[in-house]
């Protein structure tokens, strides 16, 4: 059994001004606390929260009477989540700064600081006494709900300036079965920068994202606004477009990968990508325009959003090590060579011929495959009867899986 977990963002309802200017002063204590938590923590070398709220819990109590001892207590946790992880980037030298910073601030709640009245309005606790907030629920919040998900008892809170609202993040809990041995079939998925390919049985699908050309818009729209606005204006607007449009692009992704591995009872296999995998990939590349392209691509949110989707639906997920699967036959285990188009590859030695997307996906089975003892090192056998089809965006994404797609509708293209 795995414990999955989900956050889901709630809005209120626009806050009057004696309820804003509650929450405002809230947040400033919080802030004060944190802060030196933060920097008591980091000089003395402290990052767990018991050792924090040990020699910290009595003197901030004496100094903030008027804040509910609570507070001093989530402010601990917080401050000992944010020490672990500057130390961990400070170590892998990833840190932008010599300290651990307090930007941005979301206050955390136990769970006697907040109750829920009814399904719409919860009450929080603060340094001015309980105070209603009356909450707009959408339908992702409904679904967890209704969906079997528990609701946590520690969600955060954090106030929106420009709406006057308040953002309640609840993180809802779920125990999932996931069992690998049980799985009859193997589907291999290769993330790419305009695709994500996929090979479900004895056929190949190349599903087409458009994330290029989405990147290479947005790239020239940013500068035709700066070249009449200045060079250093940014617009987070537009910046929030984009963002939600590959987001949008790589939820329909994982839905229909996930779906088809659960209709079929398979196993997805996906490249282990590391975490600096972006900056390998550009370290040998001058090119802006490219250098850019393949940071904004998002291959590891491609690959964490179909493990998240996975996990939820009970389908087991396994990463194997990405090296040489674009480069060797998946027949004969040779060296390709470029072939007579862009992308296209042939082996000196079988004659095996097709795209790197194609023989990615393949060379991702058979690794998966002897791992698990199920093929010999040996070559594999040649399958001439392996279909690919290029399914553009507006083919796959109205579909809920691959398995239920017509082979009629299909743009076949011989390997």
């Amino acid at each position: 059994m795995i414990e999955a977990t989900r956050t889901v963002v709630v809005p209120s309802v626009r806050l009057t001004g004696k309820k804003f200017e509650v929450f405002r002063e809230l947040e400033e204590l919080y802030r004060q606390v944190l802060v030196e938590l933060v920097d008591y923590g980091f000089r003395s070398n402290i990052d767990s929260f018991t050792r924090l709220k040990r020699d910290k819990y009595r003197e901030l109590r004496r100094r903030y009477p008027h804040l509910p001892s609570h507070y001093v207590h989530t402010a601990c946790q917080d401050a000992s989540t944010r020490i672990k992880s500057f130390n961990k980037l400070k170590k892998k030298g990833l840190a932008k700064s010599e300290r651990p910073e307090v930007n941005r601030v979301s206050i955390w709640l136990d769970d006697h600081l907040w109750r829920r009245i009814g399904y719409t309005t919860i009450l929080i606790y603060t340094h001015k006494g309980w105070t209603p907030v009356e909450l707009i629920l959408h339908k992702l919040y409904w679904r967890y709900v209704n969906g079997g998900w528990a609701l946590r008892t520690q969600p955060k809170i954090k106030i929106d300036y420009r709406c006057r609202r308040l953002l309640v993040y609840f993180v809802f809990a779920k125990a999932v079965n996931v069992d690998e041995n049980s799985v009859k079939h193997v589907i291999s998925a290769d993330i790419n920068e305009d695709n994500v390919t996929v090979k479900v049985l004895d056929r190949v699908f190349i599903l087409e994202t458009g994330v290029k050309r989405i990147t290479i818009g947005y790239a020239r729209y940013r500068e035709v606004v700066q070249s009449v606005k200045g060079n250093g204006y940014v617009d987070r607007a537009i910046h929030g477009r984009e963002r939600k449009r590959k987001k949008n692009i790589r939820l329909k992704i994982a839905n229909i990968v996930s779906n088809t591995a659960r209709n079929l009872n398979a196993v997805i296999v996906l490249e282990n990508l590391p975490k600096q995998c972006p900056r390998n990939m550009i370290k040998d590349v001058r090119d802006p325009a490219l250098r850019h392209r393949i940071y904004q691509a998002g291959f590891r949110g491609v690959v964490r959003a179909i493990e998240e989707k996975c996990l939820e639906r009970g389908v087991p997920v396994v990463k194997v090590d990405p090296r040489n699967t674009s480069s060797k036959c998946p027949f004969c285990n040779s060296k390709l060579m470029r072939g007579d188009a862009p992308r296209q590859l042939k082996c000196p030695r079988c004659g095996f011929r097709s795209g790197r997307d194609v023989i990615a996906v393949l060379n991702l089975e058979r690794k998966y495959l002897t791992l698990k003892g199920l093929v010999p090192l040996a070559p594999m056998p040649y399958d001439p009867a392996l279909e690919v089809a290029v399914l553009p965006m507006r083919e796959w994404a109205r579909r809920k899986s691959l398995d239920a797609i017509n082979k009629h509708e299909l743009i076949r293209m011989s390997i």
